[in-house]
């Protein structure tokens, strides 16, 4: 039997009303002339980029987890944490209260429950599809280091630690009067603390490349005096030693794992037998088992879109059935990836788990042609043709001819480029593509081309030693010692905004095409260039991902009351006039109070000078929830949809990180933390 669990990060749309769906829903269900009408946070459905999800597979026996993406679209502190203000409204107050209130506060209470978990379900395995937040960046903060002693869960790099300090105690136990007693209560404390994460498969440029986008995002958040929800150290435990099994393409591994006896007992127990059900020896004779029993082989397959991509082939071996879970996968061939071979391998599979391709919402009705119901309900919004779509659908081979001559044309007039790019994805096609033309057309004189980003340097040693994961044609280059394709002699590498600063200035001041990390825009050297250069019209800003245009989770969150954004529950839809008028926003919750905290001290609004320009600080009311990048999406969409070029300005609130000397209370308690460290040392 087969049975598929969306944890969170689904696209279905609540069982509200039609007019209150998911931005993600189907377009057949979604009402947009209802959404129109009305005046909260999400705008028309032209913001329907797929969110970070979890989904729960149950197969042949087996319990795995598809991927745990998290990015900005979900809170920054993790699951969980969104119930907190409903259930400090029903503790606490006067006695005067009564019960009907108390069951409507409950009651509202568990409305407003938000649909992400705080802990995830126990399973035999989870599968990691690739490197990108969609599909890792939850890792840490259900797996990190420093959830051990919170949901008694240990990563498996940390797991000898675990059972030395486990001997350890038992041992002191043993010593104490009432030792038999405590010796079998430590025993059961340390069946429950010995249990470790389940084994995470993926592929060997999966996890090293899925490092450094961790590592990038919370430098990015960090800087910005922001809590990611986890910390380096769970990073690290994550992908510690032991913690994921690195398999090649077609390579299979079979579950139950032979490793994992004790956990696999453990993780069972806590899935099918919370109330202590003796009868669960056959599933726990299956997991002891060593060399037979095997139940479930997985095999990962080229998928494309980044390097070491995979989608998973399950094959039950007790009838030869066969599913395939493929949430993305990319079929064109690029310059440092194959297609994939879900053509291949998919032809004789029983089942196909995948999520819809290409862009979606008003972004994709504009590269199809419309329906007798498009056009009624975008009546007004699109202006259609005939049966003729907006725009003509891309073509692989006219796209990239496109990103360069629009390049070109503004450095030409001498303007920047900026280029919002993830941190070890997608990157690596556009920089192969840059720095060819640039070879070829010897603009190293004239131009400069930088990459940007506090792990590129890393991401790119990473990306030179993976070469028979890459399209043949670039190992055979490297064979053939024409050198190295990721050589990339015309790229300038920079850690920092400072190191770009002198690069511009070394080379007096030639116009700069610039790669930065923070797709989003909301963080990152991406943001701090588009607060530098976006008040010149001269100048260029070019979005690589549309997929990275989502919601602010921190901000959706609070103002809808826990409920989701982009697939995670309803909501009500935002007007496009209201939409232009505030021109969104940028920054996650914890961020806000920093970026606004100057605002709060005034009642008038504020401007502040920077490089780029005059910036008008908001109140918290009036930030949008979505990011930089969506808002530029809108604009663009919106232009597009009316059959005209979009504007050479447009509007769009960008969070600026406001760091002002400790003073007060705060300076006090700072200097009180340093005092009773040089105590302790």
């Amino acid at each position: 039997m087969l049975r598929v669990t969306p944890i969170y990060g689904s696209s279905l749309s609540s069982s509200e009303t039609t007019a209150t769906s998911s931005p993600s829903a189907t377009d057949d269900d979604y009402d947009i002339a209802a959404a129109a009408n009305n005046d909260n946070d999400d705008p028309l459905e032209w913001l329907s980029s797929p969110v970070p999800s979890c989904t729960l597979v149950e197969y042949a026996g087996m319990k795995l987890l598809l991927n745990a993406g998290w990015d900005e679209s979900l809170p920054s502190g993790g699951g969980g944490n969104r119930n907190n203000n409903n259930n400090n409204n029903n503790s606490g107050g006067g006695g005067g209260s009564s019960s009907s209130d108390e069951n409507n506060n409950n009651s509202a209470a568990e409305l407003n429950k938000p649909i992400i978990p705080e802990e995830l379900p126990a399973v035999d395995a989870i599968l990691v599809c690739d490197s990108t937040l969609s599909s890792l960046g939850g890792l840490p903060l259900y797996f990190g280091a420093s959830k051990a002693s919170k949901r008694g869960r240990a990563p498996r790099s940390l797991s000898e630690n675990n059972k030395n300090d486990n001997n350890s105690n038992s041992n002191n136990n043993n010593s104490t009067a009432n030792g038999e007693v405590n010796n079998t209560q430590q025993q059961k404390q340390s069946k429950k603390t010995k249990r470790r994460n389940p084994p995470f498969l993926a592929t060997y440029p999966t996890v090293k490349m899925g490092q450094m986008s961790l590592y990038d995002h919370h430098a990015s958040l960090s800087l910005d005096g922001c809590h990611p929800g986890y910390s380096l150290e769970d990073i690290d435990a994550v992908f510690g030693k032991d913690s994921f099994r690195t398999l090649k393409y077609s390579q299979t591994f079979y579950l139950p794992a032979d490793d994992d006896d004790d956990d696999g007992e453990d993780d069972a127990t806590d899935a099918e037998n919370t109330n202590n059900n003796p009868n669960q020896s056959s599933k726990t004779i299956l997991h002891n088992s060593k060399t037979s029993n095997k139940l479930l082989a997985i095999t990962p397959h080229l998928s494309g879109h980044v390097v070491g991509g995979c989608y998973w082939v399950l094959k039950q071996l007790s009838d030869d059935t066969e599913i395939i879970l493929a949430p993305t996968y990319h079929h064109a061939k690029e310059k440092h990836l194959a297609g994939s071979s879900l053509h291949k391998f998919g032809l004789n599979a029983d089942a196909l788990l995948t999520m819809p391709g290409g862009a979606r919402g008003l972004l994709g009705k504009l590269y199809k042609p419309p329906t007798p119901k498009d056009k009624i309900a975008l009546k007004g919004i699109v202006k259609y043709k005939g049966n003729r779509p907006v725009l003509a659908p891309p073509l692989g081979n006219r796209s990239e001819a496109e990103l360069i001559e629009s390049i070109m044309a503004a450095l030409r007039r001498d303007g920047n480029v900026l280029l919002p790019t993830d941190a070890s994805g997608r990157v690596l096609e556009l920089l192969l593509v840059l720095d060819r033309h640039w070879e070829r057309q010897r603009l190293g004189g004239a131009y400069n081309l930088c990459w940007v980003g506090p792990m590129c340097l890393n991401t790119l040693e990473f990306a030179r030693s993976q070469l028979e994961w890459m399209a043949a044609p670039l190992g055979a280059q490297f064979d053939s010692q024409r050198g190295h394709p990721f050589a990339l002699k015309s790229v300038k590498i920079c850690s920092s905004i400072g190191e770009l600063e002198g690069v511009i200035e070394r080379s007096n001041g030639n116009p700069t095409c610039v790669l930065a990390s923070g797709a989003s825009m909301d963080h990152g050297p991406a943001r701090d260039l588009l607060v530098r250069w976006g008040n010149n019209p001269d100048n260029l800003i070019m979005i690589t991902d549309s997929t990275r245009c989502v919601p602010r989770g921190d901000v959706w969150f609070k103002r809808h009351g826990g409920r989701g954004a982009a697939g995670i529950g309803g909501s009500d839809k935002q007007s496009a006039a209201k939409e232009n008028e505030s021109g969104g926003a940028v920054g996650n919750e914890p961020i806000l109070a920093t970026a606004t905290s100057v605002v709060e001290e005034t009642a008038e609004t504020t401007t502040e000078e920077t490089d780029g320009g005059a910036l008008m600080a908001l109140q918290s009311s009036d930030v949008s929830a979505y990011t930089t990048s969506s808002q530029l999406l809108y604009a663009w969409c919106a232009a597009k949809a009316a059959n005209r070029e979009m504007a050479d300005e447009v509007a769009v609130d960008v969070h600026v990180p406001h760091r002002a000397p400790l003073a007060g209370e705060e300076l006090r308690a700072f200097l009180a933390g340093e005092e009773e460290e040089r105590r302790r040392q």
